[in-house]
């Protein structure tokens, strides 16, 4: 498979770093989409990991709050024997 780059930039770019790093050119790019790749993942799983601990955080915050009202919901809610309100 080849690819054709029709952007003037990415191949100018391509060019000077393939110079600079004395890489061939499909060798530095596949390094770089490597990289690219990798940074990708390691940040979702970063991104992941911080939601998880953000909701465990939040949890914890509710579990620790006082109750607003103490009374068994049935007398919160006051329905009589025939499920009607009292």
């Amino acid at each position: 498979m080849s690819i054709i780059i029709e952007n003037a930039e990415v191949e100018a770019l391509l060019t000077d770093l393939a110079a600079e790093t004395r890489q061939p050119a499909p060798d530095l790019l596949l390094a770089l989409l490597r990289r690219e790749r990798k940074r990708l993942r390691d940040d979702g799983g970063r991104r992941i990991a911080q939601g998880l601990a953000a909701d465990e955080a939040m949890r914890r915050g509710l579990n620790a709050s006082p109750l607003a009202d103490p009374r068994p919901i049935d007398e919160i809610l006051a329905y009589d024997e025939q499920g009607l309100p009292t």
